[in-house]
């Protein structure tokens, strides 16, 4: 059936009921009879419509979906701190913008390494059982005072911006990514995608909670 079709059923004029001008005294004895088969039937096409109407709905938004890419629903700017940066930089950055991952880029805004909370904080305060094992531990003024790059990952995952977000949403469902920095050529980070937008969009879909 073709979309014109689809539409002229839904939105088009009901078939007049077919029958005589002027009925004999069983015809209009069975009236109420035949008003109510009516009023069934009316029901039933309109429920059709509704259902028919909500999956052609639902088919142009997964259509829109597959056409989305990384770009299109990124956050930007995306808040990122340098390399010269200070653990105790990045930590004033993480608290202020209440973010949990943040990219490390050089000078040209490339990607070099990514931080969270738990990264910038003290390890003895992360395993307890490490400060109970050293008898040395660094005072924390002087351990704010390195570089983030001391403690940021440098292996880090990432998507680039043409990527089709299909493609990434596996990255969220199966590997326990929650935050992903976005790239264009050449690795200077553009946006960043988390996993509470991927979920804003597929809550998109009609019916969806």
């Amino acid at each position: 059936m073709s979309i014109s079709s689809v539409l002229h059923w839904c939105f088009g004029s009901q078939r007049q009921r077919i029958g005589p001008e002027h009925g004999s005294g069983d015809a209009a004895a069975h009236e109420p009879h035949a008003a109510a088969y009516d009023e069934y039937e009316g029901h039933e096409a309109h429920d059709r419509r509704r259902a028919l109407l909500d999956e052609l709905r639902r088919q142009a938004f997964l259509h829109d979906l597959m056409q989305l890419r990384c770009a299109d629903v990124m956050r930007k700017p995306p808040v990122t701190v340098s390399v010269d940066t200070t653990i105790g930089g990045a930590l004033r950055v993480l608290d202020a913008r209440h973010i949990k991952l943040l990219p490390v880029v050089d000078a040209e805004g490339r990607l070099k390494g990514v931080v969270t909370h738990v990264d910038l904080q003290p390890l003895e305060e992360v395993l307890p059982f490490l400060k109970l094992a050293s008898d040395v531990t660094v005072p924390e003024e002087e351990r704010r005072e390195r570089p983030v790059t001391t403690v940021m990952s440098a292996h880090v995952h990432y998507v680039e911006a043409d990527t089709p977000l299909t493609d990434v949403i596996p990255l969220f469902a199966k590997n326990g990514h929650h935050h992903l920095p976005v790239v264009e050529a050449g690795g200077r980070v553009i946006g960043m995608l988390t996993q509470a937008d991927i979920v804003k969009i597929m809550c998109g879909l009609p019916g969806a909670a």
